[in-house]
């Protein structure tokens, strides 16, 4: 659990210290992370993580493979592919590609969500989607933090063991 505010804290301190440097030189930056860890949905954190990585994925991998232009299924598997890929830009190791495909997989359910549960306005609604959000958050970042997915399988072991 701690890697995932380990990693929250480097990109977000790196990002800015990369506006706070550009604006001295004139340059104005956006933000990068927008309070992630209090998304209530994987699609609502991934609006807030790392957006200019994620406005990446999207420009040029997700709307040039038809974005959500082509139908439902087209759009889950445009979704799912891009986070894939992804997981690859990461590292060329099976625990990135795995941790993509979690994501894609999360957006993919959430869209077939009704509505109302999809967007979690509603207070009951952002009390339990909040944790769940970082729970899932927590568990992708163990396997995307592990050297194997051996080495992943064998870390939740021992939770769920001990």
């Amino acid at each position: 659990m701690l890697y995932t505010f380990e990693i929250y804290f480097d990109f977000s301190g790196y990002s800015d210290m990369a506006i706070g440097m550009g604006l001295m030189c004139g340059f104005h930056y956006k933000e990068n992370f927008n309070y992630p860890y209090i998304a209530s949905s994987v699609t609502d954190f991934w609006r807030r993580w790392h957006i200019s990585l994620s406005t990446f994925f999207r420009d040029y991998v997700y709307i040039p493979l038809g974005g959500n232009r082509k139908g439902i299924a087209r759009r889950d598997a445009n979704l799912l592919l891009t986070f894939l890929v992804s997981g690859l830009w990461h590292g060329a190791n099976w625990t990135f590609l795995v941790w993509g495909g979690l994501h894609g997989l999360c957006q993919v359910a959430e869209d077939h969500m009704p509505a109302p549960l999809r967007k979690r306005k509603s207070l009951p609604l952002r009390i339990v989607g909040v944790p769940l959000t970082f729970a899932i958050f927590v568990t992708t970042f163990t396997i995307f933090r592990t050297s194997s997915l051996g080495n992943a399988a064998a870390y939740f072991a021992g939770i769920l063991h001990n």
